[in-house]
């Protein structure tokens, strides 16, 4: 039984590896460098470096548990940002799944994310100019806008604090993308007055209150003996033996209760 329990095992590594190799031969060289990219700050940049390939990539995600076969979803959620939601069928994901999961399960901060949406409005003609104006503290290689980027983080010129650099090279190049900054800058600053919160066991605590639901309260209720109204008292102690009660059969009255008949004079009650 163990034997065959560890083949089972072996065949779904095997499988779910070649789901990656699937995705690794739909993913160009720019995709690559995305993912590296997404990926500074959660993965050893020696080892991103060193990497030139999508599966080099996956490779550190297993290393670093950020990805599993019982845990894709950091994954989908790169493919997701670098815009290859097709390639989200691989690993059992659609693309309103990993939307609705994103607030929960997301591991991409908002300063990659910022830096992220940046470079793709950044074309060659802005970071032609964007390296001019700082050419003295660049080194002379060929660079693109992530690289461009992810230079400057290296070199503390930007950090999730410290943007001034890029908002002045901003302010020169490409003045619309200011807009992106004072975005990020709000959303940080809601983070910060939001104390933190376990978003999955909220999510469950959710789930576990709605197992009752308010048609569920409402049966109840309805359930319930309800309180006789004043008119009902009323009645049954002025007319008849026996009162109809709402929620109930008839019940006879007790004999302080029971009505009293007057007769004509001279006729007295048959017995």
């Amino acid at each position: 039984m163990k034997s065959q329990g560890s083949s089972s095992d072996k065949n779904c590594k095997v499988s779910f590896r070649k789901k990656l190799l699937i995705i690794d031969s739909n993913l160009e060289v720019k995709d690559v460098e995305r993912l590296k990219f997404l990926c500074i700050g959660l993965v050893p940049n020696k080892k991103l470096e060193k990497s030139s390939s999508a599966s080099d990539v996956f490779e550190h995600l297993l290393a670093e548990d950020l990805l599993s076969e019982g845990d894709s979803f950091f994954l989908a959620e790169l493919l997701y940002i670098i815009g290859q939601k097709k390639l989200l069928q691989y690993l059992n994901y659609t693309k309103e799944e990993v939307e609705q999961l994103l607030p929960i399960k997301g591991k991409i901060s908002l300063f990659r994310n910022l830096l992220y949406e940046l470079s793709q409005s950044i074309d060659s003609e802005n970071l032609k100019e964007m390296i001019f104006l700082l050419n003295d503290s660049l080194p002379k290689t060929e660079m693109t806008s992530l690289s461009f980027l992810a230079l400057l983080e290296k070199q503390d010129k930007i950090d999730e604090d410290n943007l001034t650099c890029l908002e002045d090279l901003c302010k020169v190049v490409v003045p619309k993308l200011l807009r992106n900054i004072e975005k990020y800058k709000r959303e940080k600053a809601a983070q910060l007055v939001t104390p933190p919160v376990d978003k999955e066991a909220e999510l469950l605590c959710q789930g576990e209150e709605e197992l009752v639901s308010q048609t569920d309260i409402k049966t109840f209720l309805e359930a319930l003996p309800q309180e006789e109204s004043w008119q009902n008292k009323h009645a049954r102690s002025n007319v008849g033996t026996y009162v109809q009660d709402e929620s109930g059969p008839q019940r006879p009255l007790c004999h302080c209760q029971q009505p009293q008949l007057y007769l004509p004079e001279g006729q007295t009650r048959n017995p």
